[in-house]
């Protein structure tokens, strides 16, 4: 009932405010569904509960909460703080939270509310680097919260003020996590939607480190619709709700659900080995979030391959020439001192064919003084795309680009692509060839699909992708050179004759 009228009033709010400035300010409200969802992953076994709300809206996720609180006899004391500094949803907050009061105190429950019209990380600051001491009991039970989603400058007030967990740019959802983190009771648990992207990526590391060290996480639920979850409010990211409890306590399982949008039943649901899902261990501290039985299985075979690129010799480096501070050196056609400017169009049947009739970019580079910097000696490199729209089959998209087939003596590679390259000497063929063919496998597409929600195969994420001895890459190699065939499918086949892998069916890749 709770639910339900909350969101019938913001259904109602959402119709005069316009959702240009809701989005201005990262406000996405939560769907009943959702709200209901998230309230039930609550657990809580003591008469008193204190709560917070990290950011209120109208309500909804703390009424959730309060009608889960309902249901069990052994909670009677309930406090809520919520924090909302928009002043236009606050009248409709002030509503809700008094129907509350009134639909828990008629049914015997103390309750009492506060809600706290300041900036939910500025107002914590003190208390986030230390400057500030607090008492356990002043701290929370619960903390619930959907938070904003909006990038913000490195020099903005939030960010300086949680610098300890920022690198490059922060995204204002991750500094709520962080300091919801620090807000918690020990034992508590914080319940949050937010995108998936904090999951992996260079940017959130240092968050990654904060966070895996403070909590552990125990559920996570993926929304594999980017659009569906929030109703007409379009985030195109995939959103994840998680659960953490703040322990040291090691935790051997991680509950992992998935379903399309927030409508659909959960069409996965396991217990996976913390292990699989976060190695604490590891420098990057990636999230993996496999959704189907299969996916454990690759994974944990994955874990027995030690390597990576870098530390097998070989790294992956993103294309230097970025079109339009280049366009003085690019042409249309071959002139003198011209060389090959590679592009996505150049890929067919993973390998590279240059040129190609009719093409929309320039396809040749000056090769000149002032363009030396950004052009690359013509040596073989495996060539990866940077981006891939959704539908397509495969994210992870490869091609070959043997120098001995362009009687050029530099290449230029467009910022759209990313190239591998041996870090010292040259590749041999073999290793290439054995590269390519576990990269354009599906295990590692499947793999990088796990890792990472977006269409975007970036360079950290690609360069900790696991990978096994470089004398069974080579190995590989030989097999692709002798029986010339570099298919997904062929790839696949030569991976499971050398590591015995068995899937019950293989995933097919959408």
């Amino acid at each position: 009932m709770l639910v339900n009228h909350i969101y019938d009033t913001t259904i109602d709010y959402g119709k005069r405010v316009n959702k240009s400035n809701r989005k201005k300010i990262g406000q996405f409200f939560t769907p009943p569904a959702v709200a209901t969802y998230m309230a039930n992953l609550m657990e809580h076994n003591t008469s008193t509960i204190k709560i917070l709300d990290a950011g209120a809206g109208t309500g909804i996720l703390a009424g959730a909460l309060c009608e889960r609180i309902l249901e069990q006899s052994n909670i009677n004391t309930v406090h809520i703080d919520l924090y909302e500094n928009d002043e236009n949803v606050l009248p409709v907050l002030r509503a809700n939270m008094e129907l509350v009061r009134e639909v828990l105190e008629k049914n015997g429950k103390r309750f009492s509310y506060n809600i706290i019209q300041e900036n939910f990380i500025l107002d914590n600051s003190d208390y986030w680097n230390g400057r500030e001491h607090r008492e356990e009991e002043s701290l929370y039970d619960v903390i619930i919260s959907n938070p904003p989603y909006k990038k913000i400058g490195k020099s903005e007030p939030e960010s300086v003020a949680m610098s300890s967990v920022i690198h490059g740019q922060p995204n204002i959802y991750f500094l709520f996590m962080a300091l919801s983190a620090k807000l918690l009771k020990q034992n508590g648990q914080m319940i949050f939607i937010t995108p998936r992207s904090f999951t992996s990526g260079l940017y959130f590391k240092k968050f990654r480190e904060y966070f895996l060290n403070t909590v552990r996480l125990t559920n996570l639920h993926l929304f594999h619709s980017r659009e569906d979850v929030f109703d007409n409010d379009k985030v195109l990211q995939e959103a994840i709700i998680l659960k953490a409890i703040k322990t040291t306590q090691v935790t051997d399982t991680i509950l992992i659900s998935a379903s399309e949008n927030m409508y659909t039943g959960e069409r996965f649901i396991h217990k996976v080995p913390y292990s699989t899902v976060v190695d604490i261990e590891s420098d990057n501290l990636f999230i993996m979030i496999p959704t189907t039985r299969d996916e454990v299985q690759l994974l944990n075979m994955m874990k027995n391959w030690k390597y990576n690129l870098p530390s097998l010799g070989f790294k992956l480096k993103t294309g230097p020439v970025v079109d339009f501070r280049a366009d003085e050196f690019l042409r249309e056609e071959e002139v003198e001192n011209t060389v090959p400017l590679l592009w996505s169009n150049h890929f067919s049947n993973n390998r590279i064919t240059f040129p190609v009739p009719a093409s929309k970019n320039p396809q040749y580079i000056l090769n000149t003084e002032d363009s030396k910097g950004i052009l690359l000696d013509s040596k073989d490199y495996i060539l990866v795309k940077r981006f891939t729209s959704k539908e397509e089959r495969k994210r992870v998209q490869c091609a070959l680009y043997i120098a001995e087939n362009f009687p050029y003596k530099k290449v230029g590679i467009e910022n759209h692509l990313n190239y591998i390259t041996k870090l010292n000497g040259e590749m041999t063929r073999e290793e290439m060839f054995g590269l390519f063919a576990i990269l354009n496998s599906s295990y590692v597409d499947t793999y990088y699909r796990i890792l990472n929600g977006s269409t975007q195969v970036n360079a950290t994420e690609m360069n900790s992708i696991p990978l096994p001895s470089l004398t069974d890459i080579i190995q590989i190699g030989e097999k692709v050179m002798d029986l010339d065939s570099i298919t997904v499918e062929f790839c696949d086949t030569i991976i499971d004759e050398m590591f015995i892998v068995t899937r019950s069916r293989k995933r097919n890749v959408v």
